[in-house]
């Protein structure tokens, strides 16, 4: 029988944290083999693992909050070139080199090896695995897709050392490749969108302290800084019945408390889809607590919306607001009105909801902001006695804002992308010198704490 090993490799960052992440897209592929391949053994090796017993009992990760979040286990490495001027540890996040090798070693070589990417600038991670990988079965193929090769394809080809480079969307792909590589597919069905795939193959896990979950694909919005509709396409919504049935599958067979949500616009068109699917899961008596870490969009929040959201049991909101300076609102935050973050506010706190729950993110680091823009807006958020998180900006290649910082010279076509990591890309190429940077960071973390302590 032949082996296909699946792969979520390391993260080399200057910060890492388990905001219930999971390599979803690779899932879903093991999700596909699944159900259309024969005879094939499937194995899923996850560097980011946290909660396997085997991994807990070989190093020390700091215990996890009862929602599944935590940190990883990190081990501090020398910094690049590029980034010695940066005053923070670098480090890889993740099992150790030694755990990683046992796991290969115990699976046996396998025919193909699929390795899953996310943020261009963690590539170090993934070219490591490849090494190890390359370097221990040298006949064995090795694919590389998500994120990073769908981003920077020439860059994957040349520099990561995987026999093949997938680009964007691979799922109607996949069998045929596997076809030609001698697999037994039994079928070539054609997937016209996300809803029609097999679900993430979760069994390969051997813990589930939480799921992910998708109800959309995609964004309709098009923010000049984000990178969703070049990666998934057209915004596609699964269907009220169909959501049910995946959320009823996961809670009988995985038992499962927390589902995360992963939509990049959870609350669009919520009236025919989200709200009619909470009020579903509520009448059959399917409940869970739900959480929201990429942020759901100011302006929909109603009180109405409010109210269905504390009645489902949202235990983590994270709010997209971006900026609070009325004259960046177009370039920064072009769907929501300054307005709409106070009507935020007030329907959330009239539904029940408290306010240190209510954490709003904001863009910091972005090239138009400057130190007093990024001032003003942790101000404005703090008139609301809420608390305020970074989101730092980082430089996405084939984003309007990436081609702005290439025609402006800040930026060219054949940096390293590490570069385009957030923090690299704060203290070294935004408006914002060090003592700034450590000035607003402890503006927020004073804000925070008020909260907090409430």
């Amino acid at each position: 029988m032949k082996k296909i090993v699946f792969i979520n490799p390391w993260i080399y960052d200057f910060t890492a944290y388990d905001l219930w992440a999971k390599p979803v897209g690779l899932l879903y592929l093991a999700g596909i083999t699944d159900k259309f391949v024969r005879n094939v053994k499937l194995y899923y090796i996850d560097t980011l693992d946290r909660h396997s017993k085997d991994i807990r009992e070989k190093i020390k990760i700091p215990k996890p909050r009862a929602d599944g979040r935590g940190k990883f286990h990190r081990e501090i490495i020398e910094k690049p070139e590029i980034y010695k001027k940066i005053p923070r540890n670098y480090a890889r996040y993740g099992f150790t080199e030694e755990i990683f090798r046992e796991k290969i070693e115990r699976i046996g070589e396998a025919e193909l090896y699929m390795i899953g990417s996310t943020m261009t600038y963690w590539y170090p991670g993934v070219h490591r695995a490849i090494e190890i990988i390359k370097d221990k079965y040298p006949k064995s193929e090795v694919w590389l897709g998500g994120i990073y090769p769908t981003l920077l394809k020439s860059f994957a080809e040349k520099e990561s050392g995987a026999d093949f480079v997938g680009a964007g969307r691979f799922e109607n792909h996949l069998l045929p490749l596997l076809k030609e590589r001698g697999f037994e597919v039994k079928e070539f069905p054609v997937f016209n969108n996300i809803g029609e795939l097999p679900y993430p193959l979760y069994s390969l896990e051997n813990t589930h302290p939480y799921l992910p979950f998708m109800t959309s694909f995609g964004c309709p919005f098009r923010c000049p800084y984000c990178a969703s509709n070049i990666l998934s396409g057209r915004f596609f919504q699964k269907q009220v019945d169909s959501l049910v049935e995946e959320l009823s599958f996961y809670k009988e067979k995985y038992n499962v408390e927390h589902m995360v949500f992963y939509d990049d616009a959870l609350l669009v068109n919520k009236k025919k889809r989200l709200l009619p699917l909470l009020r579903r899961l509520r009448e059959k008596g399917l409940y869970f607590s739900f959480h929201t870490p990429n942020g759901i969009h100011i302006k929909e929040l109603d009180y109405d919306t409010a109210r269905e959201l504390k009645d489902s049991n949202f235990k983590t909101l994270r709010l997209s607001l971006e900026t609070g300076v009325e004259n960046l609102v177009d370039e920064l935050a072009p769907k929501l009105e300054l307005d709409d973050y106070e009507k935020a506010i007030f329907n959330l706190e009239k539904a029940g909801f408290e306010k240190k729950t209510m954490e709003t993110y904001i863009l910091f680091g972005h090239p138009e902001q400057k130190y007093e823009d990024i001032e003003k807006t942790i101000r404005f958020i703090a008139k609301y006695k809420v608390p305020v998180k970074f989101s730092y900006f980082s430089p996405i290649p084939q984003t309007t804002d990436y081609q702005k910082l290439i025609d402006r010279g800040i930026l060219k076509e054949s940096d390293d992308p590490l570069i385009q990591n957030k923090i690299a890309f704060v203290y070294l190429k935004s408006n914002l010198n060090y003592d700034e940077i450590h000035e607003l960071k402890t503006m927020a973390n004073r804000l925070n704490e008020s909260v907090k302590n409430r």
